[in-house]
């Protein structure tokens, strides 16, 4: 009889110290955050994964906003750098989570597509993206002459369930065009492609 209620007192305290420690695992993460997402770049053999910046990222509470976007699409810190040469394909991946939202990708400011990608990876040819951004740079100057291909910044955006790109084109001002775009967006990603001198 004695055996047995010193074997029920053991397995009681046993019981009590485990859900002690299973509610203390809990507290201890409920003040954790999760961690962001990643997204994977690789050129060659070269390859680099970033989080996004912690305050470039949304963490489930909607969108960053146009003014938080815009300052991430500058950021310079952290940002992987890689070089390129013609003939070059840039592969861009991102974690799941950013897949089934969707995300876009940005070139010089240039959106690739309008459609976001539904995929965890994408190939993008260096020759394609450098291109258009001489051609966009040659629109807009007088001589006529083709500038010097120099560094390109890609941007890796996520976006949210708002994205609509119909209502986004028939914005009426730049302002208007930003606040649906920019406004849509849950997570950024800098890159930043240098050619070969």
């Amino acid at each position: 009889m004695t055996a047995s209620v010193r074997g029920r007192g053991r397995r009681a305290t046993r019981t009590a110290l485990a859900a002690g420690t299973v509610g203390l695992g809990l507290v201890a993460l409920a003040g954790c955050q999760k961690p962001s997402p990643n997204a994977h770049f690789t050129l060659g053999s070269h390859s680099e994964s970033r989080e996004t910046a912690d305050d470039c990222f949304a963490h489930g509470d909607g969108t960053l906003g146009v003014d938080r976007t815009q300052e991430c699409l500058e950021n310079a810190e952290d940002v992987p750098a890689f070089t390129t040469k013609v003939g070059d394909t840039f592969r861009v991946g991102v974690d799941p989570e950013v897949a089934d939202s969707g995300w876009l990708l940005f070139y010089d400011g240039i959106l690739y597509d309008t459609n976001p990608f539904g995929t965890t990876y994408q190939t993008f040819e260096i020759d394609e993206l450098t291109r258009a951004v001489r051609q966009q740079n040659q629109q807009s100057q007088q001589s006529g002459q083709l500038p010097e291909p120099g560094e390109l910044r890609l941007v890796v955006a996520q976006v949210g369930d708002g994205y609509d790109a119909e209502a986004i084109w028939s914005a009426s001002s730049q302002e208007e065009y930003q606040e649906r775009l920019f406004g849509s967006f849950e997570g950024v990603w800098n890159v930043d492609l240098t050619p070969e001198s």
